[in-house]
């Protein structure tokens, strides 16, 4: 910017001095009279002269070229042209200046953005490889009739006969699902479960009988306390649900076998192969069980499995999941020395889009032992070295609304058969009798337990069961109607087997948004044969007595659920 200004300065000093010189020098040279000259030729030589002599003619007057009015012009444009110059100079430099601030600005500015702070380094180093998510279950429920039976969801628990309109509030799952992916070759999942810490009934006996844990009501009709599952000090409980390891390459890298792309190894405590795929099959877990999860079945297994789509051109044709694990469930310890084995294998002959799209056809396979130490196996006792086995077939098909018209839909034929899968531990999981003794009193619950318990613990039962699951969406609407029936026999020895029973579902859910949905629906166990007097009977080393009041009461109830999920 100085040098800008002292070029000027010079400049306009330099055209000054032009100026003056200029102005003064025609002064000299020519009067105020002879600004003009006066110009002579000689005809014969041609010459030209500025004086006259002989032998020339005159020309005329002639202006010369350096007058002082003309010398003024020339340094007037002269300094104007020099002005110019140095003006466009200046800008041309400015503008250069201003080109090179601009881009040291945008230089400046990249670095300044690329200068993060030490936390979102380590944001964009680890979050993207951290998801968290949260899944909560919760209900009113209102029963209109209370007995005994299985619980509708898990840890929902109601008291026994005699105390219709019981109605409570329940949360029954809470998670916290933690997934690192540090790679594609590996994911880590841990999910805790808080869940409320519930025993069985405690065991009553009628009053005045010593080592009872309790004592009988007087106002119970019966003469005995009704069933009522108590909670360790009204405390929540946190346990983990799923810490396991999935390898995801091995076919991908190793292999490199296309149409097995997306399986996979897992190692931990995981979904098993059947319950949470059906619950997902059919959407509706969050209000009510799956079948075999009902009856004894966990969700959730320790071992080590392989599973995964098979597909063809990104069309799936198949599904599977195998795998080896302890015989304890999640929530308990494994002192089997022995392992049970799962399998699950999903045709689907049209094609599918997603795992549970369209047409499908699914076998499942269990076989395994009690989860009892080698000492704790008593020779000749059936029950104590009986296997534990479940198998299923189901048919099933899944639409699409954009592919008819709006109405989704689905439906879930199945049909379940075991050994030795139903225990009265498992009948008991909602309610159970409070008393282990009193079997001489009149329809006393003693002598009902005992007969269940008998019953279904021989180690030579055979279970047999079907059922129909199924939903449609309603087009435009966020709302759809569901629904599940199922029919169990715990227990095919005995011609006639009171613990018989039908299980119903029916609701209609709303889908608030993508993370809540909210539904209304109707449960209940129906014990479908009359009330009889079940005779004394023996199944091969086991003798059941003879129960008077043999049917279990039926069990109603209904229900405002929810799941929220993010």
């Amino acid at each position: 910017m100085r040098g800008s200004r002292r070029r000027i300065a010079i400049s306009v000093l330099a055209a000054a001095a032009m100026l003056a010189g200029a102005v003064m020098a025609p002064k000299a040279a020519y009067s105020a009279s002879s600004s003009s000259i006066t110009l002579y030729a000689d005809p014969t030589t041609g010459q030209v002269y500025t004086k006259p002599g002989k032998h020339r003619v005159k020309l005329g007057q002639y202006v010369p070229v350096g007058t002082a009015e003309e010398m003024e012009q020339r340094v007037v444009q002269k300094a104007h042209m020099q002005l110019q110059q140095d003006e466009q100079q200046m800008r041309a430099d400015m503008e250069s200046k201003q080109a090179q601030q601009q881009q040291w600005n945008g230089e400046m500015a990249k670095q300044v953005a690329q200068m993060q702070p030490a936390w979102q380094e380590f944001g964009d180093r680890w979050f993207k490889k951290i998801s968290i998510g949260t899944l909560v279950y919760g209900d009113w429920g209102y029963f209109t009739h209370t007995g005994f039976g299985p619980q509708f969801l898990t840890q929902q628990v109601w008291p026994g006969p005699g105390n219709n309109s019981f109605n409570a509030f329940n949360i029954t799952r809470t998670y916290l699902d933690f997934k690192f992916t540090p790679n594609e070759d590996v994911t880590m999942r841990v999910t805790p479960n808080m869940y409320l810490m519930v025993n069985t009934g405690g065991k009553c006996s009628v009053s005045g009988v010593a080592g009872a844990k309790c004592t009988a009501s007087t106002g119970d009709p019966d003469g005995l306390n009704t069933g009522w599952a108590q909670t360790n000090d009204g405390n929540l409980g946190m346990r983990i649900k799923y810490a396991y390891l999935d390898y995801n390459t091995f076919f991908k890298k190793i292999l490199q076998v296309d149409a097995m792309k997306d399986d996979k190894f897992t190692f931990g405590q995981q979904q098993n192969p059947l319950v949470d795929w059906e619950e997902n099959l059919w959407g509706f877990r969050y209000q009510s069980l799956t079948p075999w999860n009902y009856l004894s079945l966990s969700s959730s297994q320790v071992g080590v499995s392989m599973k995964g789509p098979i597909k063809i051109n990104e069309t799936q044709y198949a599904d599977y999941d195998f795998g080896v694990y302890d015989d304890a469930s999640f929530h308990a310890i494994e002192q089997s020395s022995y392992k049970q084995a799962m399998v699950r294998v999903t045709v689907n002959p049209l094609g599918a889009k997603s795992r549970y799209d369209s047409l499908g056809l699914t076998y499942f396979f269990d076989y395994g032992y009690p989860n009892k130490s080698p000492d704790g196996q008593i020779p000749g006792s059936a029950a104590s070295y009986a296997h534990i086995m479940r198998t299923s077939g189901l048919l099933h098909y899944t639409a699409r609304a954009e592919d008819f018209w709006g109405w989704g839909w689905g439906m879930i034929g199945e049909i379940d058969y075991g050994n030795n899968a139903f225990s009265s531990g498992n009948l008991y999981s909602g309610s159970g009798p409070s008393d282990a003794i009193g079997i001489s009193s009149p329809g006393g619950f003693g002598a009902w337990n005992t007969m269940a318990s008998k019953l279904l613990g021989t180690g030579q039962t055979n279970q047999l069961g079907w059922d129909i699951l199924g939903h449609v969406d309603i087009p435009n609407t966020p709302f759809t109607v569901f629904g599940l029936w199922q029919s169990f026999m715990p227990n095919l020895q005995p011609t006639e087997n009171p613990l018989d029973f039908h299980r119903y579902d029916l609701g209609i859910q709303w889908m608030v948004n993508k993370n809540l949905r909210v539904a209304l629906d109707g449960q209940g166990i129906d014990y479908y044969h009359s009330q009889f007097t079940f005779p004394e009977s023996t199944f091969g080393s086991t003798t059941v007595p003879e129960t008077p009041y043999a049917v279990p009461r039926d069990v109603h109830a209904f229900f405002i659920n929810f799941e929220f999920r993010y």
